[in-house]
């Protein structure tokens, strides 16, 4: 039985130039999925554009560290993350103290960011987030909250595959690995191996991985990169030496 791939392009909403490098993904065949930015700048014209792909899955890329807050009270709730300009500042929640009222205004914010999606008429298949910022351990209790509120009951574990040639510690490979069983055991489904395209072409074009259903990460035209535009351009699937299927989150 194949290998079975989710290829799932982060930042759908980003700009006009992102949506048109993920849509032409789809219409392709080697894109099968994409989060959406709901407080980015082009995410209405994004939304409008799902209905030609009812095969690929939409999900949320719940976002704390770029463009403003959907949720009004996010401007004094959240002030410690955000710029002069009231737009989050980049991996900033990642150097702050996140208090309990903290969490509490994310998940006011992130409900605000679901919200809009669904107002746009999107039904969304999953959760990630723009810079893995779900991934901070202290957002698992907000996690929980969203699945229960919105029945989303699927998302995307920490990144456990990398580049042997810049391998991840043994130390950061067990915390991922506790936070990928932590992130089950609040309710959400998910696949066993997530990483990039160019990473997995790397390690697994050889040999086979062991799980039958993996994520694989891109970011079409909207992060530089030496590799993914030639691959995503190709057939790489022909660089592999069994076969796979590329499918959506729907198949999870």
């Amino acid at each position: 039985m194949p290998i079975q791939i989710i290829v799932n392009a982060d930042d759908l909403g980003m700009s006009a130039e992102v949506n048109e490098a993920i849509f032409r993904g789809m219409e392709d065949g080697v894109i099968t999925s994409a989060t959406m930015l709901s407080n980015g700048p082009a995410v209405i014209p994004a939304a409008r554009m799902l209905h030609r792909f009812p095969n690929c899955s939409f999900g949320v890329h719940l976002n704390l560290t770029e463009f403003q807050p959907l949720f009004a009270e996010s401007h004094t709730a959240l002030s410690s993350i955000l710029d002069e300009h009231n737009c989050f500042n980049g991996n900033t929640i990642r150097e702050v103290r996140i208090s309990a009222s903290m969490l509490r205004a994310i998940y006011r914010e992130w409900c605000a960011q679901i919200d809009n999606l669904i107002q746009l008429g999107v039904q969304p298949s999953h959760l990630d987030a723009h810079h893995h910022v779900h991934t901070i351990p202290q957002m698992l209790p907000v996690l929980a909250a969203l699945r229960r509120r919105y029945r989303i009951n699927k998302a995307r574990i920490s990144r456990n595959m990398y580049d042997p040639t810049a391998p991840a510690s043994k130390i950061l490979l067990s915390k991922k690995w506790l936070y990928n069983q932590a992130l089950r055991c609040i309710g959400f489904k998910t696949t066993r191996i997530f990483t990039d395209l160019e990473v997995f072409i790397r390690v697994c074009a050889a040999r086979p991985p062991r799980e039958p259903l993996i994520e694989l990460m891109t970011h079409p035209a909207s992060v530089p990169s030496n590799e993914e535009p030639g691959l995503l351009a190709s057939d790489w699937t022909k660089k592999l030496s069994y076969q796979v299927a590329l499918v959506s989150y729907k198949a999870l």
